[in-house]
């Protein structure tokens, strides 16, 4: 783990739809609320050049990023797969997870509800980038979302069916966390609605 220090204004950010920034701030600030800024412990899959840290994560108790490149600022990450890095870490301590995908988000999703563990009571919180609709409308769907929401074979109307898709996801990582939803909020891109900016805050059962 490699230190990203202290130079991300000189970062030109690249990684973020700027039109929906504000959006994609406010779920953070949601859900970083939920859980609580002194008791946050953030994963950030897709870090980038840390627009999203520098407007919210930077106030949890702790961040570790991750990304395939490396930027020299002052962030703590992962220069690394970040699949290969959610199957050999501890997931134990983390209890905010950015997947901020690029396309779909539910590999890295799949990863962390089949090792995190959830006691009764607990919370934790998630924020997706859901990016799956142009496949779905090209009559694909992502393997780990059809996994995730207990799809076998083709999807009929594939290009209606996303936000159902996404709820039956987000119902099979919580049976695979032991955990219901106690919040979620949405935002859809307007120049697109096929891509959705999800919140989750969960909560353990017994």
């Amino acid at each position: 783990m490699g230190k990203f220090g202290a130079s991300l204004k000189r970062t030109r950010k690249v990684d973020n739809n700027e039109k929906m920034a504000p959006a994609k701030i406010d779920i953070r600030r949601r859900v970083l609320a939920a859980i609580g800024a002194d008791e946050a412990i953030v994963f950030d899959a897709f870090a980038g050049a840390g627009q999203m840290y520098e407007a919210v994560w930077r106030d949890a108790r702790t961040y570790i990023g991750c990304d395939h490149k490396f930027f020299n600022d002052r962030r703590s990450a992962f220069v690394a797969d970040n699949r290969r890095v959610l199957r050999a870490i501890d997931l134990g301590a983390f209890n905010i997870f950015d997947l901020d995908a690029y396309g779909s988000p539910w590999e890295q999703a799949i990863i962390i509800a089949s090792r995190k563990d959830v006691e009764p009571g607990d919370k934790i919180g998630f924020v997706l980038t859901e990016g799956s609709g142009l496949k779905l409308k090209q009559g694909g769907i992502p393997l780990a979302l059809a996994c995730l929401a207990g799809v076998t074979g083709k999807p009929a109307a594939p290009q209606r069916l996303q936000a159902d898709l996404i709820t039956a996801a987000i119902a099979g990582m919580c049976k695979r966390l032991g955990a219901r939803v106690e919040r979620r909020w949405q935002a859809d891109n307007p120049a697109g609605a096929s891509m959705k900016y999800i919140g989750l805050v969960l909560c353990g059962v017994g």
